[in-house]
């Protein structure tokens, strides 16, 4: 437990240390996206171990992703419709992807979900989920996109707890023993409660000319995060559960690798990108 907490600290000093730089000065922010680039890359070099890619295919996995990570940065930096369109197609592409994997979450660990884990054109995309962060960070959008980021945190910080205390009837028993039925509803609320307080605007900056929800209306948004959350961390056990492995990666030591601390933002980050373009104008 003192690994833990020691491991989350760290981690959590880095991220507010990021969120210092960019928050100090105007434009895009370099610093958070500079974290999100580091994530992705580290969860598809997990993924590339947990599929036992060889040199050769690790190689061209690298560069799938700086590829797709370039083009993301593009259709976020510069305006025109070829850029966007680009975005659109790579956010699709994740969100197609995340929910392939999701959907098998409910016949558990196979022959499939073994396939997905060891395959670039699945892995890319995927993991590309989380870099979606990218366009809003890019795109000066920091304090959204925090608000965003800690909604979805928030529906583990819920689900954990509740089940601890009340858990009785398992969720996904052949793909996460641990979770819960009572847990995934404590965790909706908690979501639904930071939805409600945070993307409604009372505590953070909201861009200017930006569709705040308000009242009821944030408190949904908090709940459908909160419900993608949970599917993109069941997806990432899923492809655990079928390659294996009890974590992604060993650098965070009790608390795994990269995948497994942003299992929750794979389905939320293109879910982000594709409402925040109707609420941002």
């Amino acid at each position: 437990m003192l690994k833990r907490i020691a491991v989350g600290g760290t981690i959590l000093l880095v991220v507010l240390g990021a969120y210092a730089i960019d928050a100090s000065r105007e434009g895009a922010d370099i610093a958070c996206a500079a974290l999100a680039l580091l994530v992705a890359f580290g969860s598809l070099e997990e993924l590339l171990v947990m599929g036992n890619a060889k040199q050769e295919r690790k190689l061209v996995g690298r560069v799938a992703i700086t590829l797709w990570l370039a083009l993301l940065a593009l259709a976020a930096l510069v305006a025109g419709p070829v850029p966007t369109v680009i975005g659109d197609l790579l956010v699709a592409g994740s969100a197609a992807t995340g929910a392939f994997a999701v959907w098998h979450v409910r016949q558990g660990p196979g022959p499939v979900p073994f396939r997905l884990a060891g395959s670039l054109w699945f892995q890319v995309p995927y993991v590309g989920g989380v870099a979606c962060l990218l366009l809003l960070l890019l795109s000066g959008l920091l304090d959204y996109t925090v608000a965003l980021v800690i909604t979805a945190k928030a529906s583990d910080i819920g689900a954990y707890f509740t089940g601890k205390t009340l858990g009785k009837n398992k969720l996904a028993p052949a793909v996460s023993p641990n979770k819960t039925v009572e847990g995934a509803i404590g965790g909706v609320l908690l979501s639904m409660i930071v939805g409600w307080w945070l993307l409604g605007g009372t505590l953070i900056d909201i861009p200017s000319g930006t569709t705040i929800p308000t009242g009821i209306t944030a408190a949904l948004l908090g709940g459908i995060i909160a419900v993608l959350a949970m599917l993109g961390d069941l997806s990432e056990s899923l492809l655990k559960r079928a390659r294996s492995v009890k974590d992604s990666g060993t650098l965070f030591g009790p608390s795994g690798g990269f995948l497994d601390l942003v299992d929750s933002l794979l389905l939320v980050g293109p879910f982000a990108v594709a409402y925040t373009a109707v609420a941002v104008p």
